[in-house]
């Protein structure tokens, strides 16, 4: 079972980053890089549904069984596209990164040190969080092991570490020579944002009252909404390469992006009639785009640029215009990381199932609507395909 609403929300913030680096419209091309915030309060509030799922069905939290079925979501596919991307450049192109780019990358430090690719990034940040997260609800479940909520104090680790995280970031971009390529990229000033999704994971699996209480009326989901398009607009209103936006932006982006993920959970018939089925069969494609967004993700920094190249090669066409030029490389992304996704990362993911299975927890749905939203529950309790 999976989360359509959160796929098409994958969707969304994969096709962000590929508008960004397709250089296509400018204005949306300088904002787009937020789809990985996105990506980041995702995994987080995903992430941590499968550790507090865990916990609800066994009293407690593998980090060995994590870990090993992290790494055969996250390794097989990306090793592999390294190795592929590697083989290419050399044999094609008769070029090779460095060999301590490599290693960078496969340490997952390259967000810290100068990697092969530079889209890769976000993936050391979220290395470090799956391996942070665990940790830190295991020190929990030591320190409250007889509580049925053991994991009271993440609220008050969350405060710590977003305040750490603002704390980070202005001393990379306020004192002597401002950096804000690691106030955006390093993994101890951006975590903040997956622990965000954590955070709003642990409310929904052990202080569900508390989001019904905030969602179940209808004002209060107009000024969330209204609240997160105010927080998202910062990114209007300031340069990413300012002060006060690597300080204070990257807190008002995650925050924003959480009103969205509640928003997407909670709302239900918005749209009636032809127009929720014309609506709802776009949704289809976007969820069906975003149920691969991983490799889309990883290949679609190659495929832009060598894909259209190679297109124009083979058309025996001497160049392409932009838009032409942006629609071979959106169109190679999705076909080639897609088709990826399929020969390697879906095939690993089901043999994993097999030996590592996933633990249900029990599922909770809204108070309000309990049989449309159980899809969305199941999602929370760890019952989606894992992320």
């Amino acid at each position: 079972m999976r989360n359509k609403r959160l796929d098409i929300l994958r969707c969304i913030a994969v096709f962000s980053v590929m508008i960004l680096h397709g250089n296509i419209w400018s204005f949306f091309g300088n904002i787009g890089w937020v789809g990985v915030d996105l990506f980041f309060v995702l995994s987080g509030f995903l992430i941590s549904g499968l550790l507090f799922s865990e916990y609800k069905t066994r009293n407690s939290i593998s980090f060995k069984r994590f870990l090993i079925r992290r790494g055969l979501k996250i390794y097989p596919a990306f090793y592999l596209f390294l190795f592929l991307t590697g083989i290419l450049s050399r044999i094609v192109f008769r070029t090779l990164s460095p060999a301590t780019h490599y290693l960078h990358e496969v340490f997952f430090v390259q967000n810290y040190w100068h990697g092969v690719w530079d889209h890769t990034w976000s993936l050391g940040v979220e290395e470090h969080f799956y391996i942070l997260l665990p940790a830190v609800l295991l020190l929990l479940l030591r320190r409250f092991p007889e509580q049925r909520d053991p994991f009271r104090a993440l609220p008050w680790i969350f405060v710590v570490i977003a305040i750490m995280c603002i704390a980070f970031r202005a001393a990379s971009v306020c004192f002597g020579t401002p950096n804000y390529h690691t106030a955006y990229a390093a993994s101890h000033d951006r975590i903040d944002a997956l622990f965000f999704g954590a955070l709003l994971g642990y409310f929904y699996h052990f202080r569900r009252q508390v989001l019904d209480h905030l969602l179940h009326p209808t004002c209060n989901r107009v000024v969330l909404a209204a609240c997160s398009a105010g927080l998202l607009s910062a990114v209007f209103l300031f340069p990413r390469d300012s002060r006060i936006f690597s300080t204070f932006g990257f807190t008002c982006l995650y925050l924003g992006f959480g009103g969205v993920l509640l928003l997407s959970i909670y709302l239900q018939g918005i749209v009636r009639g032809k127009t929720a089925r014309f609506v709802g069969g776009i949704g289809t494609g976007a969820a069906y785009v975003g149920m691969y967004s991983y490799s889309i993700y990883l290949w679609h920094g190659p495929t832009n640029a060598w894909f259209p190249g190679f297109v124009r090669r083979l058309l025996h066409v001497s160049s392409f215009n932009q838009y032409e030029r942006f629609a071979v490389y959106a169109v190679g992304s999705l076909v080639i990381g897609i088709a990826m996704s399929k020969i390697i990362e879906y095939p690993v993911l089901r043999l994993r199932d097999k030996i590592f299975p996933a633990l249900r927890g029990p599922l909770v749905v809204p108070l309000d609507k309990p049989h449309q939203d159980a899809p969305v529950a199941a999602a929370a309790a760890g019952a989606l395909p894992p992320t």
